[in-house]
Protein backbone atom coordinates (compact mmCIF):
# COMPACT_ATOMS: atom_id res chain seq x y z
CA UNK A 1 0.00 0.00 0.00
CA UNK A 2 1.03 3.26 -0.43
CA UNK A 3 0.99 6.42 2.55
CA UNK A 4 2.04 10.50 2.36
CA UNK A 5 4.99 11.18 4.20
CA UNK A 6 5.17 15.07 5.00
CA UNK A 7 8.91 15.51 5.94
CA UNK A 8 9.94 18.11 8.28
CA UNK A 9 13.47 19.01 9.03
CA UNK A 10 13.02 21.33 11.96
CA UNK A 11 16.16 23.48 10.80
CA UNK A 12 14.19 24.38 7.81
CA UNK A 13 10.89 24.66 9.03
CA UNK A 14 8.54 26.14 6.23
CA UNK A 15 10.43 23.44 4.01
CA UNK A 16 8.13 20.31 4.49
CA UNK A 17 8.75 17.41 1.63
CA UNK A 18 5.92 15.54 0.48
CA UNK A 19 6.29 12.46 -1.43
CA UNK A 20 4.78 9.20 -0.95
CA UNK A 21 6.02 5.76 0.03
CA UNK A 22 5.09 1.92 -0.36
CA UNK A 23 4.98 0.01 2.66
CA UNK A 24 3.13 -3.32 4.05
CA UNK A 25 0.39 -3.02 6.48
CA UNK A 26 3.18 -5.61 8.63
CA UNK A 27 6.30 -3.34 8.66
CA UNK A 28 6.80 -1.52 11.73
CA UNK A 29 6.89 2.07 12.58
CA UNK A 30 11.09 1.74 13.04
CA UNK A 31 10.91 -0.14 9.19
CA UNK A 32 9.39 3.35 7.85
CA UNK A 33 11.84 5.44 9.86
CA UNK A 34 14.89 3.22 8.58
CA UNK A 35 13.06 3.84 4.58
CA UNK A 36 12.69 7.46 5.19
CA UNK A 37 16.51 7.88 6.51
CA UNK A 38 17.58 5.99 2.96
CA UNK A 39 15.90 7.92 0.74
CA UNK A 40 15.53 11.29 2.23
CA UNK A 41 19.17 11.66 3.76
CA UNK A 42 18.13 12.41 7.14
CA UNK A 43 19.39 10.91 10.55
CA UNK A 44 17.46 8.19 11.49
CA UNK A 45 18.17 8.82 15.19
CA UNK A 46 16.41 11.88 15.28
CA UNK A 47 13.49 11.28 13.39
CA UNK A 48 9.41 10.99 15.23
CA UNK A 49 6.80 9.04 13.11
CA UNK A 50 3.32 10.77 13.77
CA UNK A 51 -0.17 9.55 12.61
CA UNK A 52 -2.81 11.90 13.97
CA UNK A 53 -0.54 13.62 15.70
CA UNK A 54 0.50 11.06 18.36
CA UNK A 55 4.43 10.19 17.92
CA UNK A 56 4.11 5.92 17.19
CA UNK A 57 6.46 3.85 19.11
CA UNK A 58 9.37 2.07 16.82
CA UNK A 59 7.55 -1.40 17.50
CA UNK A 60 4.62 -0.92 16.43
CA UNK A 61 3.23 -2.42 13.13
CA UNK A 62 1.38 0.31 10.66
CA UNK A 63 -1.75 -2.32 11.02
CA UNK A 64 -1.86 -1.27 14.65
CA UNK A 65 -1.21 2.11 14.27
CA UNK A 66 -4.53 2.15 11.83
CA UNK A 67 -2.65 3.55 9.01
CA UNK A 68 -4.20 2.39 6.00
CA UNK A 69 -4.11 2.75 1.89
CA UNK A 70 -3.37 6.37 0.96
CA UNK A 71 -3.39 7.31 5.13
CA UNK A 72 -0.36 10.78 6.12
CA UNK A 73 1.60 10.49 8.10
CA UNK A 74 4.32 12.84 9.57
CA UNK A 75 7.96 12.45 9.81
CA UNK A 76 10.23 15.03 11.89
CA UNK A 77 13.74 15.57 12.38
CA UNK A 78 14.58 17.23 15.58
CA UNK A 79 18.17 17.40 14.71
CA UNK A 80 19.43 20.87 15.96
CA UNK A 81 23.00 21.90 15.68
CA UNK A 82 23.54 21.77 19.43
CA UNK A 83 22.52 17.65 19.30
CA UNK A 84 25.10 18.03 16.21
CA UNK A 85 27.71 19.58 17.81
CA UNK A 86 27.54 16.82 20.74
CA UNK A 87 27.70 14.03 17.87
CA UNK A 88 30.65 15.57 16.91
CA UNK A 89 32.86 16.12 20.25
CA UNK A 90 31.57 12.33 21.31
CA UNK A 91 33.87 11.36 18.53
CA UNK A 92 36.59 13.39 19.46
CA UNK A 93 36.58 11.86 23.01
CA UNK A 94 39.64 9.98 22.34
CA UNK A 95 41.74 12.00 19.98
CA UNK A 96 42.12 14.19 17.67
CA UNK A 97 40.94 14.18 14.05
CA UNK A 98 41.56 16.03 10.91
CA UNK A 99 38.37 17.08 9.12
CA UNK A 100 37.98 14.71 6.51
CA UNK A 101 38.51 11.74 9.20
CA UNK A 102 35.46 13.61 11.66
CA UNK A 103 33.22 13.84 8.59
CA UNK A 104 34.10 10.36 7.58
CA UNK A 105 33.61 9.01 11.18
CA UNK A 106 30.46 10.98 11.46
CA UNK A 107 28.81 9.14 8.24
CA UNK A 108 29.86 5.80 9.55
CA UNK A 109 28.11 6.27 12.84
CA UNK A 110 24.95 8.06 11.85
CA UNK A 111 24.68 6.76 8.09
CA UNK A 112 24.53 10.38 6.76
CA UNK A 113 27.04 12.71 5.25
CA UNK A 114 28.37 15.57 6.95
CA UNK A 115 27.12 18.07 3.60
CA UNK A 116 23.73 17.01 4.84
CA UNK A 117 23.78 16.76 8.48
CA UNK A 118 24.91 20.75 8.08
CA UNK A 119 21.89 21.55 5.75
CA UNK A 120 20.14 19.69 8.41
CA UNK A 121 21.24 22.21 10.96
CA UNK A 122 21.06 24.75 8.59
CA UNK A 123 24.68 25.66 7.84
CA UNK A 124 25.42 26.16 4.16
CA UNK A 125 29.13 27.02 4.40
CA UNK A 126 32.12 24.07 4.86
CA UNK A 127 32.40 21.59 7.10
CA UNK A 128 35.75 23.12 8.61
CA UNK A 129 34.23 27.31 8.45
CA UNK A 130 31.51 25.34 10.83
CA UNK A 131 33.94 23.53 13.30
CA UNK A 132 36.19 26.73 13.58
CA UNK A 133 32.55 29.01 14.97
CA UNK A 134 32.17 26.35 17.30
CA UNK A 135 33.85 27.43 21.12
CA UNK A 136 33.71 23.25 21.99
CA UNK A 137 36.55 22.73 18.78
CA UNK A 138 40.18 24.26 18.05
CA UNK A 139 41.50 23.96 14.57
CA UNK A 140 44.61 24.10 13.55
CA UNK A 141 46.85 22.91 10.88
CA UNK A 142 44.00 20.92 9.58
CA UNK A 143 43.77 18.99 12.99
CA UNK A 144 40.54 19.38 14.84
CA UNK A 145 40.51 19.55 18.79
CA UNK A 146 37.76 19.25 21.59
CA UNK A 147 38.64 22.07 23.62
CA UNK A 148 38.06 20.63 27.60
CA UNK A 149 37.31 22.10 30.42
CA UNK A 150 37.98 26.01 30.90
CA UNK A 151 39.11 25.89 27.95
CA UNK A 152 42.56 23.47 28.27
CA UNK A 153 43.03 20.44 27.05
CA UNK A 154 42.72 17.88 29.19
CA UNK A 155 44.55 14.67 28.88
CA UNK A 156 42.86 11.79 27.46
CA UNK A 157 43.63 8.91 29.84
CA UNK A 158 43.14 5.57 28.58
CA UNK A 159 43.45 3.50 32.57
CA UNK A 160 40.86 6.61 33.78
CA UNK A 161 37.69 5.68 30.66
CA UNK A 162 38.58 1.94 31.08
CA UNK A 163 38.06 2.11 35.14
CA UNK A 164 35.09 3.84 34.71
CA UNK A 165 33.83 0.80 31.77
CA UNK A 166 34.33 -1.70 34.77
CA UNK A 167 32.77 0.28 37.36
CA UNK A 168 29.13 0.90 35.25
CA UNK A 169 29.86 -3.26 34.96
CA UNK A 170 30.23 -4.26 38.70
CA UNK A 171 33.74 -3.84 38.40
CA UNK A 172 34.23 -6.80 35.98
CA UNK A 173 34.60 -7.76 32.49
CA UNK A 174 35.21 -10.09 30.00
CA UNK A 175 38.13 -8.50 27.96
CA UNK A 176 36.76 -8.67 24.54
CA UNK A 177 33.78 -7.28 25.89
CA UNK A 178 35.47 -4.56 27.48
CA UNK A 179 37.43 -3.68 24.25
CA UNK A 180 34.35 -3.53 22.11
CA UNK A 181 32.53 -1.35 24.43
CA UNK A 182 35.32 1.23 24.24
CA UNK A 183 35.52 1.28 20.76
CA UNK A 184 31.87 2.63 21.12
CA UNK A 185 32.70 5.05 23.41
CA UNK A 186 35.40 6.58 21.59
CA UNK A 187 34.92 5.02 18.17
CA UNK A 188 38.71 4.02 18.49
CA UNK A 189 39.86 0.90 19.74
CA UNK A 190 42.43 0.54 22.86
CA UNK A 191 45.32 -0.26 21.31
CA UNK A 192 45.12 2.39 18.77
CA UNK A 193 45.46 4.68 21.83
CA UNK A 194 47.69 2.61 24.37
CA UNK A 195 50.54 1.24 21.57
CA UNK A 196 49.59 -2.49 22.64
CA UNK A 197 46.77 -4.90 22.99
CA UNK A 198 44.41 -4.34 25.62
CA UNK A 199 45.10 -7.76 27.83
CA UNK A 200 49.11 -6.64 27.61
CA UNK A 201 48.24 -2.87 28.48
CA UNK A 202 45.73 -3.95 31.27
CA UNK A 203 48.66 -6.09 33.03
CA UNK A 204 51.46 -3.71 33.49
CA UNK A 205 48.42 -1.28 35.30
CA UNK A 206 49.34 -3.64 38.08
CA UNK A 207 47.98 -0.68 40.65
CA UNK A 208 44.31 -0.79 38.99
CA UNK A 209 43.31 -3.53 37.66
CA UNK A 210 43.51 -7.34 37.79
CA UNK A 211 43.48 -9.79 34.68
CA UNK A 212 42.85 -13.59 35.18
CA UNK A 213 42.29 -15.33 31.72
CA UNK A 214 40.07 -13.08 29.88
CA UNK A 215 38.49 -11.47 32.51
CA UNK A 216 39.86 -8.30 34.29
CA UNK A 217 38.72 -6.64 37.57
CA UNK A 218 39.15 -3.23 39.15
CA UNK A 219 41.66 -4.18 41.95
CA UNK A 220 39.41 -2.46 44.53
CA UNK A 221 36.55 -4.58 43.70
CA UNK A 222 38.35 -7.86 42.79
CA UNK A 223 39.71 -7.49 46.94
CA UNK A 224 35.93 -7.37 47.84
CA UNK A 225 34.94 -10.35 46.22
CA UNK A 226 34.46 -13.53 48.21
CA UNK A 227 35.86 -16.69 46.54
CA UNK A 228 33.44 -18.98 45.04
CA UNK A 229 33.25 -22.63 43.90
CA UNK A 230 34.16 -24.11 41.05
CA UNK A 231 31.79 -25.26 38.61
CA UNK A 232 32.58 -28.51 36.76
CA UNK A 233 32.07 -28.55 33.77
CA UNK A 234 30.77 -25.71 31.10
CA UNK A 235 28.82 -22.81 32.46
CA UNK A 236 25.12 -23.27 30.63
CA UNK A 237 25.51 -19.41 28.91
CA UNK A 238 28.86 -20.20 27.36
CA UNK A 239 27.14 -21.95 25.02
CA UNK A 240 27.12 -20.53 21.39
CA UNK A 241 23.94 -19.43 19.95
CA UNK A 242 22.39 -20.47 16.78
CA UNK A 243 23.39 -16.90 15.18
CA UNK A 244 26.84 -17.35 16.80
CA UNK A 245 26.79 -21.24 14.98
CA UNK A 246 25.65 -20.63 12.22
CA UNK A 247 26.99 -17.14 11.16
CA UNK A 248 30.43 -18.30 10.11
CA UNK A 249 32.64 -15.23 8.96
CA UNK A 250 35.77 -15.68 6.42
CA UNK A 251 38.97 -15.58 8.20
CA UNK A 252 40.33 -12.08 8.41
CA UNK A 253 37.04 -10.81 8.58
CA UNK A 254 35.99 -12.82 11.92
CA UNK A 255 36.73 -11.71 16.03
CA UNK A 256 39.48 -13.02 16.86
CA UNK A 257 39.86 -14.71 20.08
CA UNK A 258 41.91 -14.15 22.76
CA UNK A 259 44.12 -17.33 23.40
CA UNK A 260 45.49 -17.48 27.14
CA UNK A 261 44.62 -14.32 28.28
CA UNK A 262 45.94 -12.78 25.53
CA UNK A 263 42.71 -10.51 24.64
CA UNK A 264 43.21 -9.89 21.30
CA UNK A 265 40.38 -7.83 19.96
CA UNK A 266 38.94 -7.11 16.48
CA UNK A 267 41.05 -5.78 13.37
CA UNK A 268 40.59 -1.45 13.79
CA UNK A 269 38.18 -0.12 11.37
CA UNK A 270 40.77 2.47 10.69
CA UNK A 271 42.79 -0.13 8.37
CA UNK A 272 38.94 0.32 6.07
CA UNK A 273 39.33 4.03 6.43
CA UNK A 274 42.75 4.34 5.24
CA UNK A 275 42.47 1.82 2.41
CA UNK A 276 39.11 3.97 0.91
CA UNK A 277 41.25 7.11 1.05
CA UNK A 278 43.58 5.31 -1.58
CA UNK A 279 41.18 4.13 -3.94
CA UNK A 280 38.68 7.28 -3.41
CA UNK A 281 40.04 10.37 -2.50
CA UNK A 282 38.49 13.50 -2.68
CA UNK A 283 40.39 15.19 -5.44
CA UNK A 284 40.04 12.08 -7.96
CA UNK A 285 36.33 12.25 -7.50
CA UNK A 286 36.36 16.05 -8.49
CA UNK A 287 38.36 15.05 -11.72
CA UNK A 288 36.83 12.24 -13.20
CA UNK A 289 33.10 14.30 -12.34
CA UNK A 290 34.74 17.27 -14.43
CA UNK A 291 35.83 14.92 -17.59
CA UNK A 292 32.58 13.27 -17.64
CA UNK A 293 30.74 16.74 -17.32
CA UNK A 294 33.12 18.07 -19.99
CA UNK A 295 32.45 15.36 -22.55
CA UNK A 296 28.60 15.12 -22.07
CA UNK A 297 28.56 19.01 -23.11
CA UNK A 298 31.25 18.37 -26.23
CA UNK A 299 28.70 15.60 -27.44
CA UNK A 300 25.60 17.57 -26.60
CA UNK A 301 26.43 20.43 -29.14
CA UNK A 302 27.81 18.00 -31.85
CA UNK A 303 25.32 16.13 -31.67
CA UNK A 304 22.21 16.10 -34.45
CA UNK A 305 19.72 14.55 -31.95
CA UNK A 306 16.14 16.62 -30.63
CA UNK A 307 17.64 15.73 -26.72
CA UNK A 308 14.69 16.00 -24.37
CA UNK A 309 17.40 15.78 -21.38
CA UNK A 310 20.57 13.73 -20.53
CA UNK A 311 20.93 11.68 -17.69
CA UNK A 312 24.34 10.44 -15.63
CA UNK A 313 24.60 7.25 -14.52
CA UNK A 314 27.18 4.60 -13.69
CA UNK A 315 29.79 3.84 -11.33
CA UNK A 316 30.27 8.01 -11.42
CA UNK A 317 26.54 8.94 -11.20
CA UNK A 318 26.26 6.65 -8.83
CA UNK A 319 29.00 8.00 -6.58
CA UNK A 320 30.93 3.93 -6.40
CA UNK A 321 33.72 4.99 -8.46
CA UNK A 322 37.23 3.88 -7.29
CA UNK A 323 40.73 4.44 -8.87
CA UNK A 324 40.91 2.73 -11.96
CA UNK A 325 37.39 1.54 -12.16
CA UNK A 326 35.74 4.59 -13.59
CA UNK A 327 32.56 4.10 -15.88
CA UNK A 328 29.90 6.49 -16.75
CA UNK A 329 26.51 6.14 -18.81
CA UNK A 330 25.11 9.08 -20.20
CA UNK A 331 21.61 8.33 -21.63
CA UNK A 332 20.59 10.68 -23.88
CA UNK A 333 16.25 10.91 -24.09
CA UNK A 334 15.17 11.66 -27.52
CA UNK A 335 12.24 13.17 -28.62
CA UNK A 336 10.73 11.00 -32.16
CA UNK A 337 11.55 7.94 -30.80
CA UNK A 338 9.47 5.31 -31.11
CA UNK A 339 8.88 2.81 -27.57
CA UNK A 340 9.07 -0.19 -29.10
CA UNK A 341 11.24 -1.91 -32.32
CA UNK A 342 14.82 -1.29 -30.16
CA UNK A 343 15.83 -3.72 -32.33
CA UNK A 344 15.13 -1.55 -35.50
CA UNK A 345 15.71 1.94 -35.03
CA UNK A 346 19.04 1.67 -32.32
CA UNK A 347 21.61 -0.01 -34.57
CA UNK A 348 21.56 2.62 -37.26
CA UNK A 349 21.19 5.35 -34.33
CA UNK A 350 24.36 4.25 -32.60
CA UNK A 351 26.10 4.03 -36.26
CA UNK A 352 25.39 7.17 -37.42
CA UNK A 353 26.27 8.85 -34.18
CA UNK A 354 29.81 7.28 -33.52
CA UNK A 355 30.14 8.49 -37.30
CA UNK A 356 29.62 12.09 -36.32
CA UNK A 357 31.61 11.96 -32.98
CA UNK A 358 34.77 10.47 -34.86
CA UNK A 359 34.81 13.23 -37.18
CA UNK A 360 34.06 15.80 -34.27
CA UNK A 361 35.79 14.75 -31.52
CA UNK A 362 39.50 15.86 -31.32
CA UNK A 363 42.43 15.39 -29.27
CA UNK A 364 41.49 18.01 -26.89
CA UNK A 365 38.78 16.05 -25.84
CA UNK A 366 41.11 13.13 -25.01
CA UNK A 367 38.75 10.90 -26.51
CA UNK A 368 40.42 7.48 -27.52
CA UNK A 369 39.21 4.42 -28.95
CA UNK A 370 35.29 5.37 -29.66
CA UNK A 371 33.19 2.42 -30.94
CA UNK A 372 29.61 1.18 -31.00
CA UNK A 373 28.52 -2.10 -29.16
CA UNK A 374 25.44 -3.68 -29.09
CA UNK A 375 23.65 -1.20 -27.23
CA UNK A 376 25.81 2.02 -26.92
CA UNK A 377 28.44 4.28 -28.11
CA UNK A 378 31.50 3.88 -25.68
CA UNK A 379 34.76 6.06 -25.56
CA UNK A 380 38.06 6.07 -23.26
CA UNK A 381 38.31 9.83 -21.88
CA UNK A 382 41.57 11.19 -21.12
CA UNK A 383 43.02 7.67 -19.83
CA UNK A 384 40.10 7.95 -16.48
CA UNK A 385 36.26 7.01 -17.71
CA UNK A 386 34.93 4.90 -19.63
CA UNK A 387 32.07 6.20 -20.96
CA UNK A 388 28.66 4.86 -22.96
CA UNK A 389 26.53 6.58 -24.47
CA UNK A 390 23.09 5.37 -24.40
CA UNK A 391 19.53 6.30 -26.31
CA UNK A 392 15.87 5.92 -24.99
CA UNK A 393 12.89 7.71 -26.25
CA UNK A 394 11.15 10.10 -24.07
CA UNK A 395 8.60 8.35 -21.50
CA UNK A 396 5.52 10.48 -19.81
CA UNK A 397 6.60 8.66 -16.29
CA UNK A 398 8.33 5.59 -14.45
CA UNK A 399 5.24 4.07 -14.59
CA UNK A 400 4.95 4.11 -18.36
CA UNK A 401 8.35 2.82 -18.90
CA UNK A 402 7.09 -0.52 -16.93
CA UNK A 403 3.85 -0.76 -18.78
CA UNK A 404 5.51 -0.69 -21.31
CA UNK A 405 7.84 -3.73 -20.80
CA UNK A 406 5.59 -5.57 -19.46
CA UNK A 407 4.15 -5.98 -22.93
CA UNK A 408 7.21 -7.36 -24.47
CA UNK A 409 8.96 -10.42 -24.71
CA UNK A 410 11.65 -11.21 -22.23
CA UNK A 411 14.06 -10.97 -24.87
CA UNK A 412 13.05 -7.44 -25.86
CA UNK A 413 12.99 -6.16 -21.93
CA UNK A 414 16.96 -5.34 -21.84
CA UNK A 415 16.45 -2.63 -24.33
CA UNK A 416 14.83 -0.65 -21.79
CA UNK A 417 17.56 -0.62 -19.34
CA UNK A 418 18.62 2.64 -20.52
CA UNK A 419 15.09 4.13 -19.92
CA UNK A 420 15.18 3.83 -16.13
CA UNK A 421 18.54 5.03 -15.70
CA UNK A 422 17.52 7.89 -13.73
CA UNK A 423 15.60 5.44 -10.59
CA UNK A 424 18.27 3.10 -11.22
CA UNK A 425 21.40 5.51 -10.81
CA UNK A 426 19.10 7.34 -7.70
CA UNK A 427 18.57 4.03 -6.14
CA UNK A 428 22.36 4.05 -5.61
CA UNK A 429 23.58 7.44 -4.98
CA UNK A 430 20.89 8.67 -2.44
CA UNK A 431 22.25 5.54 0.24
CA UNK A 432 24.10 6.83 2.85
CA UNK A 433 27.75 7.65 2.81
CA UNK A 434 28.91 4.60 4.72
CA UNK A 435 27.03 2.16 2.78
CA UNK A 436 29.20 3.66 -0.95
CA UNK A 437 32.07 3.37 1.33
CA UNK A 438 31.30 -0.36 1.67
CA UNK A 439 30.48 -0.46 -1.98
CA UNK A 440 33.68 0.79 -3.27
CA UNK A 441 35.85 -1.57 -0.69
CA UNK A 442 34.01 -4.36 -2.03
CA UNK A 443 34.95 -3.04 -5.56
CA UNK A 444 38.58 -2.89 -5.10
CA UNK A 445 38.15 -6.38 -3.12
CA UNK A 446 36.86 -8.11 -6.12
CA UNK A 447 39.37 -6.71 -8.35
CA UNK A 448 42.66 -7.86 -6.49
CA UNK A 449 40.86 -11.46 -7.12
CA UNK A 450 41.53 -13.66 -10.14
CA UNK A 451 38.24 -14.76 -11.99
CA UNK A 452 37.96 -17.79 -14.36
CA UNK A 453 35.54 -15.66 -16.77
CA UNK A 454 33.23 -12.99 -17.46
CA UNK A 455 30.37 -15.26 -16.00
CA UNK A 456 32.07 -16.16 -12.85
CA UNK A 457 33.37 -12.18 -12.22
CA UNK A 458 30.42 -10.24 -9.65
CA UNK A 459 29.45 -6.86 -11.44
CA UNK A 460 28.86 -3.59 -9.88
CA UNK A 461 25.07 -3.85 -9.77
CA UNK A 462 25.45 -7.25 -8.28
CA UNK A 463 28.11 -5.93 -5.01
CA UNK A 464 26.14 -2.53 -4.91
CA UNK A 465 22.72 -4.40 -4.00
CA UNK A 466 24.26 -7.07 -2.21
CA UNK A 467 25.81 -3.98 0.24
CA UNK A 468 22.65 -1.93 0.61
CA UNK A 469 20.81 -5.03 1.55
CA UNK A 470 23.37 -6.26 4.07
CA UNK A 471 23.63 -2.76 5.48
CA UNK A 472 19.58 -2.05 5.72
CA UNK A 473 19.40 -5.65 7.62
CA UNK A 474 22.55 -5.69 10.05
CA UNK A 475 22.66 -1.64 10.74
CA UNK A 476 26.72 -2.50 11.23
CA UNK A 477 28.39 -0.36 13.82
CA UNK A 478 31.61 0.70 11.86
CA UNK A 479 33.29 -0.30 8.30
CA UNK A 480 34.91 -3.37 9.55
CA UNK A 481 31.60 -4.86 10.49
CA UNK A 482 30.09 -3.96 7.26
CA UNK A 483 32.30 -5.46 4.74
CA UNK A 484 32.39 -9.30 7.29
CA UNK A 485 28.14 -9.05 7.00
CA UNK A 486 28.62 -8.38 3.07
CA UNK A 487 30.99 -11.12 2.89
CA UNK A 488 28.80 -13.29 5.04
CA UNK A 489 26.11 -12.88 2.35
CA UNK A 490 28.25 -13.41 -0.62
CA UNK A 491 29.30 -16.50 1.03
CA UNK A 492 26.37 -17.60 0.91
CA UNK A 493 24.52 -16.10 -2.62
CA UNK A 494 22.74 -19.17 -3.88
CA UNK A 495 20.68 -18.44 -1.41
CA UNK A 496 19.88 -15.13 -1.54
CA UNK A 497 16.02 -13.85 -2.17
CA UNK A 498 15.81 -10.25 -2.00
CA UNK A 499 13.29 -8.20 -3.49
CA UNK A 500 12.96 -4.27 -3.11
CA UNK A 501 9.98 -2.46 -2.38
CA UNK A 502 11.31 1.02 -3.41
CA UNK A 503 9.56 1.13 -6.59
CA UNK A 504 7.20 -1.82 -6.82
CA UNK A 505 5.82 -4.04 -4.93
CA UNK A 506 6.31 -7.70 -4.74
CA UNK A 507 2.80 -8.13 -6.46
CA UNK A 508 4.48 -6.49 -9.65
CA UNK A 509 7.27 -8.95 -9.92
CA UNK A 510 7.44 -10.97 -12.61
CA UNK A 511 5.85 -14.30 -10.99
CA UNK A 512 8.53 -16.57 -13.34
CA UNK A 513 10.96 -14.84 -11.24
CA UNK A 514 10.08 -15.56 -7.86
CA UNK A 515 11.07 -19.41 -8.44
CA UNK A 516 14.44 -18.34 -9.27
CA UNK A 517 17.57 -19.46 -7.03
CA UNK A 518 19.63 -16.95 -6.40
CA UNK A 519 16.84 -14.42 -6.51
CA UNK A 520 18.13 -10.37 -6.26
CA UNK A 521 16.17 -8.47 -7.88
CA UNK A 522 16.35 -5.22 -10.16
CA UNK A 523 14.99 -2.33 -7.78
CA UNK A 524 13.80 -0.53 -10.48
CA UNK A 525 12.91 -2.99 -12.71
CA UNK A 526 10.45 -5.80 -11.64
CA UNK A 527 11.14 -7.72 -14.40
CA UNK A 528 14.81 -8.61 -14.12
CA UNK A 529 16.71 -10.31 -11.62
CA UNK A 530 20.34 -9.76 -11.39
CA UNK A 531 21.23 -12.86 -9.87
CA UNK A 532 19.94 -14.94 -13.07
CA UNK A 533 22.48 -18.49 -12.88
CA UNK A 534 22.08 -17.93 -16.79
CA UNK A 535 23.93 -14.57 -16.32
CA UNK A 536 25.83 -14.64 -13.61
CA UNK A 537 27.93 -18.02 -11.81
CA UNK A 538 28.14 -17.43 -8.17
CA UNK A 539 30.74 -20.24 -7.57
CA UNK A 540 33.68 -18.42 -7.40
CA UNK A 541 32.41 -15.87 -5.44
CA UNK A 542 30.80 -17.88 -2.73
CA UNK A 543 34.38 -19.93 -2.29
CA UNK A 544 36.69 -16.49 -2.05
CA UNK A 545 34.04 -14.82 0.00
CA UNK A 546 34.15 -17.85 2.78
CA UNK A 547 38.32 -17.33 2.26
CA UNK A 548 39.03 -13.91 1.48
CA UNK A 549 40.94 -11.82 3.80
CA UNK A 550 41.58 -7.64 3.65
CA UNK A 551 44.70 -7.26 5.52
CA UNK A 552 47.34 -9.92 6.59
Amino acid sequence: MKVKVTLQIKANEGENKIFELVVGSTDTVLNVKERVAALQLVPLHDQELKFNGEVLSDAKRLSECGINEGAGVDVQVKTSETSFVKQLSEMLQARDLSADELGLLYCYKYGLSITQALKIVGHDGKFQDFLTKQKLFLVENGRVTLVREDSALKPFSVTDEVAQLLKMNQGSMDIKDLSTKFVQKFNVSMASISGMKPAEFLTKQKELFVVSGRMVSLKEAHAQEEPKPQRVGPAPWNKPSTQQMTAVLPPGLEPEVAIQGAGDEAVDSQQYLDLHSRVCGRSFNSKIAQTLSDIVEAVSEISFLNVDRVVKGGSIGKGSAITGISDAEVVFFLHGLPTVAHDKWLPPLLKAVTGVLTEQLGAEHGVEGLHFTEDSVQMKVKGLVTVDLRFSPVFESYAKVIEAIGKQGPEVRRHYSASLVHERTQFIAKQPGHVKVTIRLLKWWRDQQEWSNKLLRPSDVIIELVSVYSAVQTRPADQRAAVANVMNLMSQFNDLRIVWSNYYSKDDVWSPLLRQRPLLMDPTNPFINIADPQLFDARELMSLAQTTHFFW
